[in-house]
């Protein structure tokens, strides 16, 4: 017999993830591609809150327990014994809009919740050597790729688009493997620096780690005030089993030593690594989380979706299984005093501030005065100044562009 996972938002959330949910009536096709890419799902606020992006359409979708439906006083989910209202998150206006170049926002960017994220190169290089993941569902896993960068200005263009929707104060740049021993940061160096330099918002770099921590040095110094370096895979012979090219050209080891040299240099909690929960035993997820959160490192947990199409196909978990995961990760954090600022209201991933609700520490599901405060626009804002400060006292001149390394002051 299933267990109801109605009442508490975050187990509700794991669960829609892991079952998705079923829609009728046209809401699919109205609904369930907001991010204005095809097989992503619906975008819905739970109770609380709770931001929850759900797959729908997907041949593992079809069985689920749980119907979204509407009436006239809005949508609410069931799964046949109960309800819950949830709110669906309307597609973003800005993605019906063009760039001056032509080219629809939605091509650029993605929008989840406050995860903003901006791909300026729709190629990974991976696939050209046929040594791609296994399970990559991003935004490169697609034949005939356009080879091209985007310019600078067709990113300012979408940043601002985001930025005026008022969805996101933190831009996301990200990028698949490109040759060159600094990671991609040289290629991302140009649209760094111009987000900084046009829009008071917080910059987040996704890239694969670089050979050299110098270049982590220079990311920091053009500007970026995050990093992700996505492990994705803790076990290590799993590592090279599902993800044959990073394993070869980069290698786990050096994600490790990467992550734990940018979590010396970044401010704590804008340094994560995603590991993604399905792929490995559950226990070695659990020690991914202890190993990264050990060096300073936010995990960020999301779940495997068995996309119809791809090379790796998996039954889905039960939210049984993967729910102490996610205790486990928010115990972690907590005792290692990791704050979960940046790591909030992002729809694809259950955030480590999302496991209060399962521990029963989060008392009447209200926000602490620091989280509240850190949510709001007033909170983003002082981040950012706090984020220029702290570079500006670190970083004391930097020789040329991206390609030399900065000279530094003393650490904080």
């Amino acid at each position: 017999m299933r267990r109801n996972y109605l009442s508490n938002p975050t187990t509700l959330k794991i669960d829609l993830m892991l079952n998705g949910i079923r829609t009728g009536g046209g809401l699919y096709e109205e609904s369930s591609e907001q991010s204005g890419r095809a097989g992503l799902g619906v975008d819905l606020v739970l109770p609380k809150g709770t931001l929850v992006n759900v797959p729908s359409g997907d041949d593992f979708t079809k069985n689920s327990p749980y119907i979204l439906k509407e009436d006239k006083k809005g949508h609410y989910i069931t799964d046949g014994e109960g309800t819950v209202r949830v709110e669906v998150v309307p597609r973003p206006a800005f993605y019906n809009e063009k760039t001056s170049t032509g080219v629809l926002f939605s091509e650029i960017a993605t929008v989840h919740g406050s995860y903003a994220v901006i791909t300026p190169s729709p190629n990974c290089e991976f696939f050209d050597k046929s040594v791609e993941c296994k399970y990559c569902a991003g935004n490169f896993d697609v034949d005939g790729t356009d080879k091209r960068l985007f310019t600078v200005d067709e990113i300012l263009e979408t940043a601002e688009a985001i930025l005026k929707d008022g969805t996101s104060r933190i831009i996301y740049l990200s990028i698949g493997f490109s040759k060159g021993d600094d990671g991609g940061v040289e290629l991302l160096a140009p649209y760094i620096e111009a987000v900084k330099k046009h829009f008071n918002c917080l910059v987040a770099v996704e890239s694969l780690p670089p050979k050299e921590n110098k270049w982590i040095d220079e990311a920091y110094a053009l500007g970026a005030d995050s990093v992700l370096y996505n492990l994705e895979i803790f076990d290590s012979e799993l590592f090279e089993v599902l993800c044959p090219g990073r394993a070869e050209l980069i290698g786990r080891a050096r994600y490790l030593e990467a992550l734990k040299y940018a979590a010396k240099i970044f401010p704590g909690g804008t340094v994560a690594s995603h590991l993604i929960v399905g792929l490995e035993p559950p226990g070695s997820t659990t020690q991914g989380i202890d190993a990264l959160t050990d060096m300073g490192v936010v995990p960020i947990l999301p779940i495997y979706r068995p996309q119809s199409g791809k090379a790796l196909r998996i039954e889905p978990l039960t939210a049984e299984i993967i729910i102490p995961i996610y205790k486990h990760l928010y115990k972690a954090v907590k005792e290692k005093n990791i704050t979960t600022k940046w790591v909030r209201e992002i729809s694809t991933v259950t955030t480590p501030i999302e496991g209060r609700l399962l521990t029963g520490e989060y008392k009447k599901g209200v926000l602490s005065i620091i989280d509240g405060f850190y949510s709001s626009k007033l909170g983003m804002k002082a981040a950012w100044g706090l984020s220029a400060l702290r570079r500006k006292l670190r970083v004391k001149e930097v020789e040329g562009k991206s390609s030399k390394s900065p000279k530094k002051t003393s650490k904080d």
